[in-house]
């Protein structure tokens, strides 16, 4: 439900936010921006590709079997990213940075449930997988410190930020999220699915609509 949910979250955020602040940022000009939304795209994937690689040692291998050093690498690398993007989104306007913060929010739980049973299944006890999954998802909070202050003083990065920020949802939303869920694809788990995706897009678009009206 949750990842469903995740999905339109994610989505709206990067074409109801994400994008169109970084295109009016980069001076109503999308031909500069959407080459690094594109870019991010498939800088996201050969990273991921990379991941899986460093894994798989036979064609046979199951790429979500990840070992459990390699997802909590991976995790503060993309807990990092989110405090990139928290504070671009911020440094743009307040409406977005509340939006962004809660598509964030709204993916990570699934995700970090996700890997916690990812460390169990590779061994570790419920307390180090709990202590070891905790420690990788605070690299968010330093992160958006610091960058809000650099992108602060480098106020002409922040479309290109946004732009790849955009991406890394999209790329999350449409290649980790969405097979997830066709792995149940009857015709009550699909309509639950298409509901809470349209719940999710719903609340999203709500809280910018709120949200620009208080700004």
């Amino acid at each position: 439900m949750l990842i469903s949910f995740a999905t339109g979250t994610l989505l709206t955020a990067a074409l109801f936010g994400l994008i169109p602040e970084a295109i009016e940022s980069a001076g109503g000009e999308p031909h500069t921006v959407m080459p690094f939304v594109l870019g991010g795209i498939l800088f996201f994937f050969f990273l991921e590709k990379l991941i899986i690689w460093r894994n798989c040692a036979d064609e046979d291998c199951d790429v979500h079997a990840a070992a459990g050093p390699i997802i909590l690498i991976g995790d503060a690398f993309h807990n990092f990213i989110d405090g990139i993007v928290i504070a671009a989104s911020f440094l743009t306007s307040f409406t977005v940075g509340i939006s962004v913060s809660f598509a964030i929010i709204a993916h990570e739980v699934p995700q970090e449930t996700g890997d916690f049973g990812i460390l169990l299944h590779g061994g570790f006890s419920k307390k180090k997988a709990f202590m070891l999954n905790s420690l990788s998802s605070i690299t968010t909070i330093p992160a958006a410190i610091v960058s809000f202050f650099i992108l602060g003083e480098m106020s002409f990065i922040v479309p290109y930020a946004l732009a790849i920020s955009a991406a890394s949802f999209l790329y999350i939303a449409l290649s980790d999220l969405t097979p997830e869920l066709h792995q149940k694809w009857g015709l009550k788990h699909s309509v639950q699915q298409l509901i809470l995706i349209l719940l999710g897009v719903t609340v999203m678009i709500l809280t910018m609509s709120v949200m620009g009206h208080n700004h």
